[in-house]
């Protein structure tokens, strides 16, 4: 099912079974009589009934061609409300949305959204999703633009882990000062990325009520690359020697990167000369100088949870993806129960089947090749046991 909202000063849709709620358009257009939009299931060609007012239209993206037919209904009420807010971290201003909860007399709990790598803001559709769904569950939420994006300062892709995880950390103290929020805890969740900072955020402030790690590594930097290029590999079929030259470079790249020496330097570039022209080459990263931005980037950022996840004093819930190639369970579990045992609190672990890293599940056939009715497609689709997992932890 698709929903759109043509109401309000921005269109909008929704796909509730893959978990996007409130999603600006990728693109969208009149021209004619015909209406243009791209949304996840592809770029779609619509026309409108004036008679009926009903939209129909199809996307060539995939094939057969997919189809919608949209009919009018009444207008969507939301049981929060959005204010924009601003506050700071030292010289960064950071801006986004608090969404509050209507009709509650008792106090909610409230959590701040901690970003993903690369450029996400208040309208990246997973993290705006999840703000719209946790908020119509009745807990308020943060979500702030990533420094250098939206309407925040900054650069994000000049940041450390430290200057991000102090960014979450100003987010929930700036809800500290809300006296007129009418709330009961405030927590930490991150995704991806984010799963790092948080138990890094939740170690500077003082009362943190819990801290949600989805997807959320427990190994090092360094060690979750080396998952991705095997996890990802194996998934996309290659050879076993393919997989373990490619692991080979990958240790070698990282010997570098801590080294920081001539040697193996020259030792990396013999090695990226050897697997010049393999297919798999582009999951590898293959530095053009010895002080590149990527080099840099790495050195900067060579992290290990260990000590954070080892140290919080929180309740924490750790959901991953049983089809995850960017962090897979097995490579996780035993380390996140090892640290947060060491750390003394409350912790839950949850792997949820048949999803990959974005937490929908793998579209898939039922078996072998199309042969409509015996074979079907299974569409993608968030379990409701995602988010049902975080409104139980949180509550």
């Amino acid at each position: 099912m698709i929903n759109f909202d043509f109401t309000n000063d921005k269109t909008t849709y929704d796909i509730p079974e893959i978990g996007y709620m409130d999603v600006i358009p990728e693109r969208i257009s009149k021209s004619k009589d015909t209406l243009n939009v791209k949304i996840f299931y592809g770029d779609f060609y619509c026309m409108l009934n004036p008679e009926t007012g009903e939209i129909t239209g199809v996307s060539k993206d995939v094939k057969p061609e997919m189809r919608i037919h949209l009919k009018k209904t009444g207008i969507k009420e939301k049981s929060f409300t959005e204010e924009q807010i601003r506050f700071t971290n030292n010289d960064i201003s950071l801006s986004g949305l608090l969404f509050k909860p209507k009709k509650t007399d008792q106090p909610v709990a409230y959590v701040v959204l901690v970003h993903r790598s690369g450029w996400e803001d208040r309208e990246t559709p997973w993290y705006h999703s999840l703000a719209y769904i946790l908020a119509s569950r009745g807990i308020g939420v943060l979500l702030y633009d990533k420094r250098g994006t939206g309407k925040s300062t900054g650069n994000f892709s000049q940041a450390d882990f430290n200057d991000l995880s102090d960014d979450a950390a100003s987010a929930f103290n700036y809800l500290k000062t809300r006296n007129d929020l009418n709330y009961s805890k405030i927590g930490f969740l991150g995704a991806s990325q984010g799963g790092w900072l948080v138990p890094m955020a939740a170690n500077k402030v003082s009362d943190p009520g819990f801290a949600i790690l989805v997807v959320g590594p427990a190994v090092s930097l360094y060690e979750q690359d080396i998952n991705r290029v095997q996890y990802t590999l194996t998934d996309e079929g290659y050879s076993k020697e393919s997989i373990n030259s490619a692991l080979d470079y990958s240790r070698f790249f990282f010997k570098y990167i801590e080294s920081n020496k001539v040697k193996d330097w020259a030792a990396l570039q013999k090695k990226a000369s050897e697997i010049k022209g393999e297919k798999w080459i582009d999951y590898l990263d293959i530095p053009q100088s010895q002080t590149g931005e990527d080099v840099l980037w790495w050195r900067k950022n060579k992290y290990d949870p260990k000590e954070a996840l080892s140290t919080i004093k929180c309740p924490v819930l750790s959901i991953l993806g049983e089809k995850d190639v960017l962090v897979p369970p097995a490579e996780n579990i035993n380390k996140m129960k090892t640290y947060l045992t060491k750390a003394g609190v409350k912790y839950k672990i949850v792997t949820i089947k048949d999803c990959s890293h974005d937490m929908i599940t793998v579209s898939k056939m039922n078996v072998g090749e199309e042969n409509w009715p015996q074979k079907y497609w299974h569409w993608q689709k968030q379990p409701e046991e995602f988010v049902d997992s975080i409104t139980e932890f949180i509550q």
